[in-house]
């Protein structure tokens, strides 16, 4: 049985040849200019390669003739917010599901634009409206629950994982989000779980890796999380995120000079890398290398004092710490407890 162009091109789109598939639909289109599928296969292709611009003006000629399309609607609204273009990805949504109200898809794409905007209370009611369509959709509930995770509502947003994970027990992604809350409210051991789950499904996931060692150095695991952190450098030998935790992980264990080449690593790659240099003055403190740590926390303050204690790094290490200042926590971490004898040391604190 012979396979029509229009298959062809759906089966290379589905397999990603985009560049085939657009060949494809330009075949179709030389024979019939207005064909309606080739036109909004071939746009979703433009789409899926970069190419928003020339998806955005192609969809647009197609709807001045076909306006209540709403297929053609659902792809311009998509790639509007691939480009940020987020208001009038709204206003696409919206002339969407004019069309069709209960689409699920359509209502999750116009609360993903809503979280964009940081309108995320509205968000989460368009979530409510796509779930009553559909509530076992495993992409909506994880949505709810990032947007709840990022209000730091982490015991509501525990709720949506688990459903999540109620329909589809081996989602990965609802794995992480799951076990990323749990470490957010120090269930630790429950993080673990599932980002030990995540990896056992796909060992070759980075992030679920990368999460699942820094849970180990939160269990006091560290020769456990050494062996992830490995794991992990040996695709990327300089990912600074995972160079600092392997350095406490070593620091945990005891080897403060192997920890402090971790951090040596990182800072020859960024001089100006702030928790690299936190947590060698750590390990510089537990050594008992006063003057070296001295200098260590006189860099620290000095950003304090510029930063105004608005940190603009995002790593992951032991989490009651996240949202301090340098000083507050040096003041708090026992790893300076010998420190406070120094009077150089005890001077910074105070002056600061």
């Amino acid at each position: 049985m012979k396979v029509s162009l229009l298959d062809q091109g759906i089966q290379n789109f589905e397999n990603e040849n985009f560049a085939k598939a657009i060949k494809l639909f330009e075949k179709i289109l030389k024979l019939d200019p207005n064909n309606p599928e080739a036109i909004i296969n071939k746009t979703s292709c433009l789409a899926e390669i970069g190419k928003y611009d020339e998806a955005i003006k192609q969809l647009e000629i197609f709807l001045k003739k076909n306006p209540d399309d709403f297929v053609a609607l659902y792809n311009k609204g998509t790639t509007l917010y691939d480009m940020d273009r987020y208001e009038e990805a709204l206003d696409t949504f919206d002339s969407a599901l004019k069309i069709d109200s209960k689409n699920s898809q359509a209502l999750c794409n116009k609360a993903n634009v809503l979280v964009a905007l940081g309108r995320h209370d509205d968000a989460i009611r368009v979530y409510n409206r796509a779930l009553q369509v559909d509530p076992k959709d495993v992409e909506i509930l994880n949505n709810i629950g990032i947007v709840y995770a990022g209000q730091k509502k982490h015991k509501k947003a525990i709720k949506f994982f688990e459903s999540a994970l109620d329909s589809q027990k081996d989602d990965i992604d609802s794995l992480c989000n799951l076990g990323n809350s749990m470490l957010e409210i120090e269930k630790n051991k429950l993080a673990y779980d599932c980002f030990r789950q995540a990896v056992k499904l796909d060992p070759s996931d980075f992030d679920a890796t990368f999460r699942l060692a820094i849970t180990c150095n939160n269990l006091k695991m560290p020769e456990r999380a050494l062996i992830y952190f490995n794991k992990l450098l040996r695709h990327d030998r300089k990912n600074i995120d995972v160079l600092i935790n392997k350095g406490y992980s070593l620091h945990l264990m005891g080897k403060y000079r192997n920890a402090i080449l971790c951090y040596n690593n990182v800072l020859k790659q960024d001089p100006k890398e702030m928790n690299a240099i936190y947590y060698k003055s750590k390990s510089t403190a537990r050594q008992n290398d006063e003057k070296q740590t001295c200098k260590l926390v006189a860099k620290l303050l000095k950003f304090d004092s510029s930063h105004d204690h608005d940190h603009d790094h995002d790593h992951d290490h032991d989490h009651d710490h996240e949202h301090m200042g340098f000083l507050e926590k040096i003041q708090k971490d026992s790893d300076f407890k010998k420190m406070k004898k120094n009077a150089n040391f005890l001077f910074m604190l105070k002056h600061n």
